[in-house]
């Protein structure tokens, strides 16, 4: 398939706006540079991220909040929805002479966390009361979607939903023998609503490629790490998990990978080592790759 007729659409939690390594948005901005995206979703801006970023990358930003933010290199028009600050929209057209497709940079609530409790053997009707704030969020950025679809009066327009969902994967856990039978409510809110998750897509066994996008470094144990555990976690332990998606509707899909760091010299399909020094938290101020969350990509293509 020609290059000119697909595009690459990136989301990524870039950690504190990148305040947590030295020089955190210069290496924003070489990981950028590096892995250049048509699209870029960001997650954490903490205020001025996106906006530094996109003129070094001669790209356009939408961002009214201080979290999300939406970057593109071609056309792009912020949208006003009722989901700030935990959702950016934008319409977005990727390539001169394309179509244009609606993109949703989200940060979904991070507490609390249900998987520290769902490890703990605490059954799906506690998970689905600590997810009921990420699904009472996804049911609102759904409604404003098919809101701003009429308002453009185009109702097969193209759909993309990424970001940091701060919950797992049904299917993977499904896979996995060391998580319980779980379901999670957000992100199969979207695959009932016609979504594909992308990576998935491409790398269908979660065996093969467990691609944990949370997180590379934080360490597995958290002994000596913080004096006081995240609400609901009391054992000690960091469990990694892939929580950062890309769901698309209305498009192809041509490839997905994700990008990052590993500390392990991690090697599994579907994921993509960016190089350079990486290191577990408390020791991550040097690292080359500025976030704690892996940089997820997928390349697409519209539908003829």
């Amino acid at each position: 398939m020609p290059a000119e007729t697909t595009f690459t659409l990136q989301t990524w939690n870039v950690w504190y706006g990148g305040r947590e390594v030295d020089f955190g948005q210069e290496k924003q901005y070489a990981i950028a540079a590096q892995f250049p995206a048509d699209v870029l979703a960001l997650q954490e801006c903490w205020g001025s991220a996106a906006e530094n970023l996109a003129p070094k990358l001669l790209a356009d930003h939408a961002q009214r909040g201080w979290d999300t933010a939406v970057l593109s290199t071609g056309q792009l028009t912020p949208v006003d929805t009722s989901t700030l600050p935990y959702a950016q929209a934008a319409l977005v057209r990727p390539l001169p002479d394309s179509s244009r497709f609606l993109v949703w940079s989200v940060h979904l609530a991070p507490y609390p966390y249900a998987v520290y409790r769902a490890l703990q053997g605490e059954g799906q009707e506690v998970a689905d009361a600590e997810e009921a704030p990420r699904l009472q969020q996804i049911e609102e950025i759904l409604s404003e979607t098919a809101r701003i679809s009429a308002e453009v009066d185009e109702e097969d327009l193209p759909v993309v939903i990424c970001g940091d969902f701060n919950t797992p994967s049904t299917g993977d856990w499904a896979a996995r023998t060391d998580r319980p039978d779980i379901a999670w409510r957000s992100p199969d809110a979207l695959l009932a609503a016609g979504f594909t998750d992308t990576f998935r897509a491409i790398h269908p066994d979660p065996v093969a490629a467990p691609a944990d996008t949370w997180s590379p470094i934080e360490p597995l144990t958290r002994a000596g790490h913080e004096e006081k555990p995240e609400p609901g976690r009391t054992d000690g332990a960091e469990p990694r998990d892939r929580i950062d998606f890309i769901f698309s509707r209305g498009l192809d899909i041509v490839d997905s990978v994700i990008r990052g760091c590993s500390a392990e010299s991690l090697v599994e399909d579907g994921f993509v080592d960016v190089g350079g020094r990486c290191e577990l938290i408390p020791n991550q101020r040097q690292n080359r790759f500025p976030s704690d969350h892996q940089l997820v990509e997928t390349r697409f293509a519209f539908r003829s």
